[in-house]
């Protein structure tokens, strides 16, 4: 390629680039934090809640502790319970907040978060109930390369319904890793959720395994059969294997979608420099943050032998 071929596709490149590019001003000005509420309530479990506060990006310091936090928990409409508040510290502070109440699929929830710091903040959710699970199996085993390919089969209500699920190894250990694979269609986009990050101290979520989020968008209405492989390494093949199917709310669908497009235009990647920028999906009125619900799981055990067992 000569000198001016090569000149010519600079000068296209460039041009492309430019028109992608999205000026943003900025004064310098310091933004006024903003009350931040997070939490996945789960039917069967207690209520619980993340509380802590934004901080600006040119800040050296970062404090996100929130001063007199008060959460109150409205149950159908009727007032239900304060939520008992602690603080907990990992590398930065924080309020954790939960509850004694015990959850009931279909129940209507309404937080209220008050501090002296900012405008009482609210959430309200419905908690969906658990999905219809008409059986699973293992497809295919095989023990050289460490996969593992499962089948669920569900029924599915007609209207926007959204599932997750949840994969262990019954005996977990400190180092067992997981990788998910699925060229089913449902998962053309998974969204994996890190449990930690919504899901409360109390939750079983925490260790090894997978989540993912997903829509029905591909067999509203009708049955069908989800497929998904594992592979598996540095873990106990001789113990059985869980998956967990629930149903969630639309809100926590859309906050996985939208964090994780979030997440690929990150400013401080090369490509994100020039991206457009994406607006993380919130549920919480004079805040920001994702409240939502979960059922309680069907939980399907089955080990290399051919024995399982589904719990509904």
């Amino acid at each position: 390629m000569d000198m001016k071929k090569i000149f010519l596709v600079l000068v296209v490149l460039l041009c492309g680039m430019a028109s992608c590019v999205k000026d943003v001003e900025f004064n310098g000005e310091q933004s006024d934090p903003i009350l931040v509420v997070n939490g996945v309530q789960q039917a069967g479990k207690t209520a619980n809640l993340y509380i802590e506060k934004s901080w600006f990006f040119l800040n050296s310091e970062i404090d996100l502790r929130v001063k007199d936090v008060e959460v109150d928990l409205y149950v159908n409409g009727s007032f239900k319970e304060s939520l008992q508040v602690r603080d907990s510290i990992t590398d930065y502070a924080f309020s954790y907040c939960e509850g004694q109440y015990e959850l009931c699929e279909g129940d209507r929830l309404r937080f209220e978060v008050r501090s002296s710091e900012f405008e009482t903040a609210y959430a309200e959710l419905t908690l969906p109930v658990s999905p219809t699970v008409i059986g699973f199996d293992t497809v295919s085993v095989d023990l050289d390369y460490g996969t593992i390919e499962f089948a669920v089969e569900i029924d599915d209500p007609a209207g926007a319904d959204f599932y997750s699920l949840y994969f262990y190894n019954a005996i977990e250990t400190e180092y067992s890793i997981y990788s998910f694979y699925s060229s089913d269609p449902v998962f053309t986009e998974p969204l994996d959720m890190g449990a930690d990050d919504l899901m409360g101290e109390s939750s079983d979520y925490y260790g090894g395994g997978l989540y993912n989020v997903f829509s029905d968008t591909y067999f509203d209405g009708r049955t069908y059969t989800v497929n998904f492989t594992y592979y598996a390494w540095d873990i106990e093949f001789l113990e059985p294997f869980v998956i967990e199917m629930s149903r969630v709310n639309e809100s926590l669908y859309k906050y996985q979608k939208t964090s994780k497009k979030y997440q690929e235009n990150d400013p401080n990647g090369i490509v994100g420099m020039f991206a457009e920028p994406v607006q993380v999906y919130t549920n919480v009125e004079n805040g920001v943050g994702i409240v939502s619900g979960q059922s309680k799981p069907v939980v399907m055990t089955i080990d290399l032998s051919g024995n399982k067992k589904l719990e509904k």
